[in-house]
This record gives structure tokens, sequence and C-alpha cells, in this order.
């Protein structure tokens, strides 16, 4: 996700760089594409690397707060841009930069770590 993280930084500093829009629609278009494969890589990598109650569990979570998360911002972004469209962008970069944080940091090492088998 470190990779992941990374290309939307850089996605998100290119939409402040003055490119014609065509340049900038290419490179956005190819940078998340290339965002998906990671992405996409995740859930080959998942079931290899963990036991199956944890592997269940985490991607039980993981689905289940991506579907409250694309709630509850749909709301928040109704709501802020009718208070201050700089408002919606400020928590945008705010919740990219705590979550980019939290990816660096909230990591655990597994490998070479004998996992409980179930």
């Amino acid at each position: 996700t470190r990779g992941s993280n990374i290309l939307q930084i850089i996605t998100f500093g290119l939409m402040f760089k003055c490119f014609n829009d065509t340049y900038l629609f290419g490179v956005a278009t190819g940078i998340k594409v290339i965002n998906a494969f990671i992405c996409m890589m995740i859930w080959f990598i998942i079931p290899e690397s963990f036991p199956t109650m944890i592997r269940n569990t985490a991607t039980g979570m993981i689905n289940s707060s991506g579907k409250i998360g694309a709630v509850v911002g749909t709301a928040v972004v109704y709501l802020l841009f009718y208070a201050s469209p700089i408002a919606v962008i400020i928590s945008f970069v705010v919740i990219s930069a705590i979550t980019c944080i939290c990816s660096f940091l909230l990591t655990k090492e597994t490998q070479d770590i004998a996992l409980m088998e179930t």
C-alpha cells in the first residue's frame, strides 16, 4: 500500500501543476491504472500470507469499512461543500495525510514468523 499512497500523492500534486488538460488526464489515468493493479495484487497476496481466520476477519472489515466510508464520505462532502468549497479540499488533504501516515506507521512484519493455522 505504500506504493499506492505514493502514487496518490503524485496524482494530487499534479492537480496543482499547470499542464494542459490532455496531459494531466493521461498522467492521472495512468497512475490510477497502476494504483488499481497494486490494489488488485492485495487480493492475491492476502490468501498466501495469513491463516484463514485472520484473512476472513480482515477482508470482512476492509469491505465493510469501505462501504461505511463511502456513505459517510458522500454525506460529509455534501455538507461541507455548502459550508465552504475549500473545506472539501482541506478535509480531503487531511484525511489523505492521516491515511498515508497510518499506513507507514501501523505495519506489522510477518515474514519468517510462524502464524497459527486454523
